[in-house]
C-alpha cells in the first residue's frame, strides 16, 4: 500500500525498529511532524496485530482538532476507514487485526494511569508535566514518541537520557507538500518576530525577552488598506473595560481602541455601544468568564461570542502578524509594560497580570481572525 510521505516519516519509521526507547521529534511549524507520525501509527498497526497505541495531548479538544482529524483523514485516503471500527464515544479505532489506537488527554486519570500499551505518542509533549511522562513511561512496553516546537527554554524533554533517545529535527523545508502561501507566511515570521521565526520556522530554541511584544508600529491614522474588522472585548470594572477594533489585511493587523474605561456597569456598556453606533452585525469576541454580561449584550442585539482564551498560543498568534496601531496613550502604555513573569532570572511563559486589558482584547480578536479568515490553518500547527 503506497502512501505519500516525507523524509520525516522515513526517519521515524526507521527509528521505530531501532534500539532507542524515546523517539523525539523537535521542529518548526508545518514540518509534517504530526501528519507523518499519524501515518506511522497507522502503518505500525497494520503491520502488527494485537497492538495498543495511545495518542495523548494535554487537552482533548486540541487533540481532536489536530491529530484525531489527521488520523481519520489518512485512513480514508488509504481506503481503509470503517465506521464500525471507530468507537467515537471512547475515541478508539480498532483495526481488523485487533490492533487499536486510543486518543485521550492527560487529565483523564483513568487512562493515563490505566492499562499498559505498546506505544505512547505525546503530541505537543512540552505541554505535559514530568509526572505525566513518568506515568506513561511506566505503562508503555515498547516506544515513547514525542513531538513539539522548541518554544520553552527548559523542559523535562531536554533531560531524557541521550543513550535511550533519538532526536529527529525538522523544519517546514522538509515538507514538500506545503503550499507556497503557508511557506511564505512562515518565512514572514522573520519580519514580525525573530524569536518566533527561530522556533516555528527554524525549529530552534529561542529565549524570550521580558517584554512580550516588540516591533509594533503606532500611527496617527489608519491606512486605507485596512477595511475588514472584528472586535475584542475584555470586561473590567475597577480595571478598564477594553473594546478593541482589530482590522486585518494580508498578514498585518491594525488595532484601534474603541473603549478603555473603568467603572462601567453592563447597562452603561450597552448604552455606550449603542450610542457609538457599534454594529450589531460585526462579531465581538469577549471574555467568557462573564457569561451574564455576554447574555445581556446578545439580548441587546450584539453578536458577542466566547473568545479563545488560551494565553501563550494566543500571544504567539498575535506575533505572527505585523502589528500597526492607533497612537493611543493607554494602548501604548500597555504595549510597553506587558511583560513575561520572572522567577529570579528565569523568564516564564506567563504574562504579568498588569497592563493587560487591551492586550487581552487584542488577543481575543486576533485569534478569531486567524481561525476564521486564514483558512490555511497554519496557526494550529504552531
Amino acid at each position: 500500500m503506497e502512501i505519500k510521505s516525507t523524509v520525516i516519516f522515513e526517519k521515524n519509521y526507521e527509528a521505530l525498529s531501532g534500539p532507542h526507547r524515546f523517539i523525539i521529534n523537535e521542529g518548526g511549524s508545518r514540518s509534517s511532524k504530526t501528519y507523518s507520525l499519524c501515518q506511522l501509527m497507522v502503518i505500525y498497526c497494520l503491520q502488527n496485530s494485537g497492538k495498543v497505541v495511545s495518542i495523548i495531548r494535554k487537552t482533548f479538544p486540541a487533540l481532536r482538532a489536530t491529530v484525531l482529524r489527521d488520523f481519520i483523514e489518512i485512513l480514508k485516503e488509504m481506503g481503509i476507514y470503517s465506521l464500525d471500527s471507530h468507537n467515537k464515544s471512547e475515541h478508539i479505532y480498532t483495526f481488523s487485526n485487533g490492533s487499536i489506537v486510543e486518543f485521550f488527554s492527560v487529565d483523564d486519570e483513568q487512562k493515563i494511569r490505566g492499562r499498559k500499551r505498546d506505544i505512547a505518542w505525546c503530541n505537543e509533549a512540552n505541554e505535559l508535566y514530568f509526572d505525566d511522562f513518568t506515568q506513561l513511561n511506566m505503562r508503555t512496553e515498547f516506544k515513547l514518541i514525542f513531538d513539539y516546537n522548541p518554544s520553552d527554554s527548559s523542559s523535562w524533554l531536554y533531560e531524557l537520557p541521550k543513550e535511550e533517545s533519538i532526536l529527529i529535527k525538522s523544519t517546514y523545508r522538509d515538507n514538500p507538500f506545503l503550499p507556497n502561501s503557508i511557506r511564505a507566511q512562515i518565512e514572514d515570521l522573520k519580519r514580525t518576530d525573530e524569536a518566533l521565526y527561530q522556533i516555528y520556522a527554524l525549529g530552534e530554541k529561542a529565549i524570550s525577552k521580558s517584554n512580550i511584544y516588540s516591533n509594533w508600529t503606532f500611527l496617527s491614522h489608519r491606512p486605507a488598506r485596512f477595511v475588514n474588522y472584528v472586535y475584542g472585548l475584555d470586561f473590567g470594572y475597577n480595571h478598564p473595560t477594553a473594546l478593541m477594533r482589530v482590522y486585518w489585511c494580508d498578514n498585518d493587523i491594525y488595532i484601534e481602541p474603541v473603549i478603555y474605561e473603568s467603572y462601567l456597569t453592563t447597562t452603561m456598556l450597552i448604552d455606550k455601544l449603542q450610542a457609538m453606533g457599534i454594529e450589531q452585525t460585526v462579531t465581538i469576541m469577549a471574555d467568557y468568564s462573564r457569561p451574564e454580561i455576554i447574555q445581556e449584550m446578545n439580548i441587546a442585539g450584539f453578536d458577542v461570542q466566547n473568545a479563545n482564551k488560551v494565553v501563550k498560543k494566543g500571544i504567539d498568534n498575535v506575533k505572527t502578524f505585523g502589528v500597526f496601531c492607533q497612537d493611543h496613550k493607554d494602548l501604548k502604555r500597555e504595549y510597553e509594560n506587558y511583560k513575561w513573569k520572572k522567577i529570579g532570572d528565569f523568564i516564564t511563559d506567563e504574562p504579568v497580570k498588569l497592563f493587560d486589558d487591551a492586550m487581552d482584547a487584542v488577543r481575543y480578536a486576533t485569534t478569531h481572525i486567524r481561525q476564521e479568515y486564514y483558512t490555511d490553518d497554519s496557526y494550529y500547527a504552531f
